[in-house]
């Protein structure tokens, strides 16, 4: 249904007559979407135009969308859908799936607790997909959404410890000059944070958490800086306008047809199709400037400058802003002036960073700087001495998930800039269960290499996949298995002994990810050096672990913390809150006065990674109690207090 995606069922799909839009271009909020798509780290519709029959008689145009349901989050994070709070805010608040009282106790949190303070920041930090919250407010900030935030909003969470909400976006049509409150010119920030506004669009209780959330320093500089580098990529004016042009052609030829069915369709604003998508084409044009003149005004920033960024070989290594891909090289930014920028130098496999040259010098590869006159930037990498220098077995997908199966598949890594020929080289289990590589099969100097079992059902689902050979005629067991590499001469050149167990990491056994290295120079025989990928895995492709375990101090905890329970003192129910920064056996347990352990929590391998637990203390009395995190050699203990 949708080319670009993987996923290939659906429960159900939305057919729809652009809403407001329809008498404007018929593709405006999926043009605000496809704006989204691959750029924000958002849950977003996909789109398509189709042409409409009802009983073989012609109906039109519409457009044809993915539904935010919990089929949705099936898909997309293979998470059950019974097992989610699904939150939709429509003039209210009101749960589609689970319920609202996880929604409601965070929405206390902020009400009742001072954001400024960094405690009661992280606390949120915990159980807020905050990058993504973000880049939500940022979208709909950007595109002037005139219908919003009192209404058109939904964001969900799965149901477990430790689990983070995240939103959807939907029901753009007032966006992009759709709408009196929606021109290139209107105040969506102020609108977006006004403690005052009418009941519709933007209630005080509609604009509390961004409000609320602006008054930490951490938060405020990230959400100000951010919304200058998506200015500088996903809205870049000429990109947008790209694709308005792109969309507007794809259903361009079937516009008049369209009109002689639906006189009154297209025929607002400009009154004809072409008028009304240079509306569109404007805003994105006069958009940038506007707005951060509003952003200047609402945080008293005195000006903006120019960043020259550049990396001395863009083959060696990757840039980001915020943790958003710079990818032009030699390209020129606008930041808020005074205001730290986050910058992070991401070295490709085989190459090393070496240093910046330019407004810093840092050796550093993440590190943030301030600027207050033009200035330029430049990333310089080098090759690295190799510690392993022939292919490496890289990534394993040994369980698929049920609801996307391409049986099992091994992907090689060849570190080394030589070509390297694997005629009769062999990869399986031991000496009787092998694959052996035809004559031609050559791995290039650094690239990858996929070998499937079944090649119909792979290429089926992922036809985009290059460099795939096969079939195995063997699978690995989803228990755990050896996997082996050998040359010709029966030299064991890589081998791998996996389990779906600890202390190797689970989540690879059907939940779509796949068994994924973190770096090919790494020693792939400990498990420590393993992670999850993301949904389907990256066959053929550099690992997406990769790039998130080097810029693991934007993504994982560092240290070892058991924060304060919250609410402290409490009745019945307390939340308690800890991070790991390593997989660990973990325990959580509390304990009375006189030492005797009264609950246990939490007994269980976790991954690195920020979780909370509630603690139920209905059938206690009153006084004080302690608990406590044990991870290994980490352990810390805090008092709370349970007041009936």
């Amino acid at each position: 249904m949708f080319p670009d995606q993987l996923i290939t069922e659906y429960n159900n799909f939305t057919l729809r007559s652009s809403g407001q839009d329809w008498w404007r271009t018929m593709f405006r909020d999926a043009m605000v979407q496809t704006l989204i798509e691959k750029e924000m780290n958002i849950d977003y519709q996909d789109y398509r135009p189709s042409i409409l029959f009802i009983n073989g008689q012609y109906w039109g145009i519409h457009n044809v969308g993915e539904k935010l349901n919990e089929h949705y989050v099936e898909s997309h994070y293979n998470i059950n859908g019974d097992s989610i709070d699904l939150i939709e805010i429509s003039k209210d608040v009101q749960a589609n799936m689970g319920d609202v009282a996880a929604y409601n106790s965070m929405i206390d949190f902020i009400t009742t607790h001072d954001l400024s303070i960094q405690s009661n920041y992280d606390y949120i930090k915990s159980i807020v997909a905050m990058d993504e919250y973000i880049d939500y407010q940022i979208a709909q900030i950007y595109s002037a959404n005139g219908d919003w935030p009192g209404s058109n909003m939904k964001l969900w969470r799965e149901r477990k410890p430790g689990a983070r909400w995240r939103w959807m976006i939907y029901d753009l049509d007032f966006t992009f000059g759709g709408n009196a409150q929606g021109q290139y010119y209107t105040n969506t920030l102020a609108q977006a944070t006004a403690t005052n506004g009418p009941e519709w669009p933007n209630p005080p209780w509609a604009t509390l958490m961004l409000r609320k959330l602006l008054a930490n320093t951490e938060f405020k500089n990230e959400f100000i800086q951010r919304y200058a580098v998506r200015l500088n990529t996903t809205y870049e004016k000429n990109r947008v306008v790209a694709i308005i042009d792109s969309l507007a052609k794809g259903i361009a030829s079937e516009i008049p047809r369209h009109k002689t069915r639906w006189p009154q369709s297209i025929s607002l604003d400009a009154k004809n199709f072409i008028g009304n998508v240079q509306i569109m084409k404007d805003f994105a044009t006069m958009r940038p400037d506007t707005s951060m003149k509003h952003f200047r005004t609402k945080f008293s920033i005195a000006g903006n400058n120019s960043l020259y960024i550049s990396r001395n070989d863009p083959a060696q290594g990757k840039l980001f802003t915020h943790s958003i891909e710079v990818k032009k090289n030699g390209v020129t930014h606008i930041f808020f002036r005074n205001i730290p920028i986050k910058i992070k130098a991401q070295p490709m496999p085989g190459y090393r960073f070496v240093k910046w040259q330019g407004v810093t010098t840092s050796t550093n590869p993440e590190t943030s700087i301030v600027i207050s006159t033009n200035s330029t930037l430049t990333a310089i990498f080098e090759p690295a001495v190799l510690s392993v220098t022939s292919p490496v077995i890289n990534e394993i997908n040994y369980k698929s998930a049920a609801i996307f199966d391409t049986d099992d598949w091994v992907e090689l890594y060849n570190p080394s800039a030589d070509s390297v020929n694997l005629n009769g080289w062999t990869l399986g289990q031991d000496s009787v269960n092998t694959f052996t590589f035809s004559p031609g099969s050559v791995l290039k100097g650094r690239e990858y290499l996929v070998v499937v079992r079944d090649s119909t059902k792979f290429r089926s689902l992922r036809p985009e996949v290059k460099n795939v050979v096969g079939n195995l005629s063997f699978g690995f067991c989803s228990s755990g298995d050896h996997v082996q590499l050998t040359n010709p001469a029966k030299t064991i050149i890589d081998e791998v002994t996996f389990m779906s167990a600890a202390p190797w990491i689970t989540a690879p056994n059907g939940t779509g990810a796949t068994l994924s290295l973190i770096d090919p120079q790494k020693d792939n025989a400990l498990p420590a050096h393993w992670k999850a990928s993301k949904l389907y895995g990256t066959p053929n492709a550099l690992n997406d672990v990769y790039t998130k375990v080097n810029g693991s101090s934007l993504e994982l905890p560092e240290e070892y913390v058991l924060y304060n329970n919250y609410p402290n003192p409490f009745n019945p129910t307390t939340m308690i809150r800890y991070q790991i920064p390593e997989q660990n056996f973990v325990i959580v347990s509390v304990f009375n006065v006189l030492g005797k352990e009264i609950a246990t929590l939490v007994r269980e391998q976790q991954d690195a990674g920020t979780y909370s637990v509630q603690w139920n203390a209905n059938r206690l009395s009153s006084g004080i109690y302690f608990y406590t995190l044990r991870a290994g050699n980490f352990t810390a203990t805090k008092k709370l207090l349970l007041l009936k």
